[in-house]
């Protein structure tokens, strides 16, 4: 890194859809660079990628795992993403600002949602990429099927490689850039019955490579044939621009199609300097790879290391910057030191004396660093823009297990959402519940799993309760709230007369003082005010907050003695209760805006289930291969959503939703909370 050019310095992504191989993939990698000594293994547990206890439970990635390594005088970072929609998001956090992206695509199943979903993410980000159709040693693995399947998601695939056999047979790969063929045993001529069949396809690939330079193209007609060097400019600018999407076959668990894929990596996707200066500070100005300029970089992930603590891991923009050097948090504007930086190497991590731009590294400790933080120089310095996160879409309660506990969950949480930044842990002030709120389901019960295994403590799960406000539906006119009580001695009196009257949705409580000639004093209207508001936080159905309700002091009595701010704060108490009990109350429930991506062929499915949960669903939009729907649900019906759409799609469908609006419940859903409320309080008492 010290001596590595920033033209020489790559960093990519692993992306696509959970389960096609791109943790086996990564190791294949690692074992041809050198960067491992034997080759690691998803099922067996050895994979040096995949090293959480969790990941080597499930046999499934979770979360990013970065690993640097040297090759051909290169220095590389790999990031190896999750595939499941419950961790994507951790992934695309991080390939905003990495350089290039190798998309997995499955050899017997072809593209899927989750390979559409990368990919889509890559183009909206100018990310270059490639694709490696992986696992053609598979049954029903079929090249030809999986490299049409990428046409559906509006690329423009161009073989690179051809597969030497099929299923069991596969014995290596042909490479028509350079026309030689490579099996277990190395680089070797094409095999003589392959000859007619890869002639075509370079012809094929050819013409396509050609048809992104309309001079090469034209030479390309008139000659017949393309250079070398020509051929290898215009498949440059192609994959650069995403004019075609390179694709290169093989197998990851057997090795086979890694070096021509190793070559593409380092000759197609970009480098820190190749790429120019695609990002932007927070003001809109690009920030040149330049190691000379002044520091800038920014976190794209944070780590929770067993010996180190917590690991800041950025990727540097410009500058170059050392071990133990003062810095700038542009984003909280504080200052921090840096310690020893270092690579990650799976779940290791090795130091290194400094970094310059393209690097990625880590550094620990650092006090106010969270995920997307921009860090730069605390002189002269830039701040880089911000990086989108994705929002959790499931929340549950949480609580904990002991009631001794509780600091220590919270305390122990907020490190993991600090980890973690498409977890949210907040506090819902209309219900009073703590919730834990991810990506998906699968993506918060692995997050309680993983707090129990780092931290010791227990916790409980459960469907968070549905915020339900109460309102009215008429108007109930000079309602009598009064206090009488003389026994002897000094007593308590309050009487005040109130009309109150429905509101637009979303007004809460108003207040109107209508006295006239005394009949208050002007003291004490405002403890009036204050018992109405107090008894607005429970309202006589089921105890929900009432909101939306305009409530009138038009008359009183009071008593020269007698009379006094809590007199006439219980007399507004009793007078509103009484009023909203005359005014026909009822029930509102919070209404969410969801958004679903779904294959097409699940578009009826979804839509029917919508409907069925009393949504409002409006037309599809085409997105890829994917169709948008957007609808209006209540939130009682989708507190188990995520697992329904997972079941309806087979986990190919995803959602988000935020508040949209409070609306009537129907005559069924009060019925069943009042019931529910009553019987609650009969528990209680």
């Amino acid at each position: 890194m010290k001596d590595v050019k920033v033209g020489d310095t790559h960093n990519y992504a692993l992306i696509g859809h959970s389960a096609d191989g791109k943790t086996s993939l990564g190791e294949a990698i690692l074992h041809a660079s050198g960067a491992t000594s034997t080759l690691g293994s998803v099922t067996e547990g050895t994979s040096v990628l995949n090293h959480l206890p969790e990941e080597k439970e499930r046999h499934t990635t979770i979360t990013s795992s970065l690993y640097s390594y040297d090759h051909a005088g290169k220095h590389l970072t790999m990031v190896d993403t999750p595939g499941d929609s419950n961790f994507a998001a951790d992934g695309q956090v991080a390939l905003q600002r990495l350089d290039g992206a190798v998309l997995l695509v499955s050899a017997v199943d072809g593209a899927k949602v989750g390979t559409d979903r990368m990919f889509r993410f890559c183009r909206e980000r100018d990310v270059p990429a490639v694709a490696f159709i992986n696992g053609l040693d598979r049954e029903r693995a079929d090249f030809q099927s999986a490299l049409s399947s990428l046409e559906d998601m509006e690329a423009k695939p161009v073989a690179l490689t051809l597969p030497i056999g099929e299923e069991n047979d596969l014995s290596g790969v042909v490479d028509l850039v350079t026309g030689k063929a490579y099996t277990a045993d190395g680089e070797t001529d094409v095999p003589s019955d392959l000859a007619d069949t890869v002639a075509s396809a370079r012809e094929q690939f050819v013409e396509n490579v050609a048809e992104c330079d309309d001079t090469l193209l034209e030479k390309y007609l008139e000659e017949g044939e393309l250079s070398a060097d020509d051929l290898q400019q215009a498949l440059l600018h192609g994959a650069r621009s995403g004019q075609i999407l390179p694709v290169l076959c093989g197998s990851a668990l057997r090795g086979i199609g890694v070096p021509p894929l190793l070559r593409a990596i380092e000759e197609l996707l970009p480098s820190a300097a190749d790429r120019g200066a695609p990002f932007m500070t927070a003001e809109g100005e690009e920030i040149a790879p330049d190691p000379d300029a002044p520091f800038a970089a920014q976190v794209i992930k944070t780590a929770i290391d067993r010996y180190a603590g917590t690991l800041s891991i950025f990727r540097v923009m410009s500058g170059r910057i050392k071990a133990d050097t003062p810095i700038l948090n542009a984003t909280r504007d504080e200052k921090e030191r840096l310690g020893k930086l270092f690579v990650m190497q799976g779940g290791e991590h090795a130091e290194v004396p400094e970094a310059g731009p393209g690097d990625i590294v880590a550094v620990a400790k650092l006090k106010h660093v969270h995920t997307g933080d921009a860090l730069t120089s605390e002189k002269g310095g830039v701040a880089v823009a911000p990086i989108d996160i994705p929002q959790g879409v499931i929340s549950y309660a949480i609580q904990a297990k002991s009631k001794g506990d509780e600091d220590k969950v919270f305390s122990s949480l907020g490190r993991l959402v600090e980890e973690d930044p498409t977890l949210q842990l907040g506090r819902d002030p209309a219900t009073g519940e703590y919730l834990l709120t991810g990506r998906g389901e699968l993506h918060v019960r692995m997050t309680v799993q993983k707090l129990q295994r780092m931290f010791g403590v227990d916790v409980d799960l459960h469907t968070p309760k549905v915020p339900y406000r109460e309102t009215i539906r008429k108007k109930a006119e000079h309602i009598e709230g009064k206090l009488k009580k003389q026994s002897g001695g000094k007593g308590m009196f309050g009487v005040c007369y109130l009309t109150i009257e429905p509101l637009p949705r979303g007004s809460g409580i108003e207040f109107s003082d209508e006295i006239v000639g005394g009949a208050i004093p002007r003291n004490l209207i405002p403890a009036v005010e204050k018992g109405i508001r107090e008894a607005s936080e429970a309202g006589p159905l089921a105890g929900y907050p009432v909101v939306d309700i305009k409530a009138r002091c038009i008359d009183g009595k009071h008593h020269s003695v007698d009379s006094n701010e809590m007199a006439f704060k219980l007399a507004g108490s009793f007078g509103f209760k009484a009023a909203i009990e005359a005014a026909s109350p009822t029930l509102l429930e919070p209404v969410m805006n969801v958004h679903v991506s779904v294959p097409d062929q699940y578009v009826g499915d979804v839509m029917g289930d919508l409907s069925s949960r009393r949504g409002r669903v409006g037309s599809g939009e085409a997105k890829g291969s994917s169709q948008l729907i957007e609808a209006q649900v209540p939130m009682s019906e989708l507190l188990e959503y995520a697992s329904a759409l997972t079941s309806i799609t087979g986990g190919q469908g995803e959602f988000q939703m935020e508040f949209s609006h409070y609306d009537e419940a129907p005559s069924h859903v009060r019925e069943k909370v009042v019931s529910e409320a009553k019987a609650n309080q009969s528990e209680e008492s």
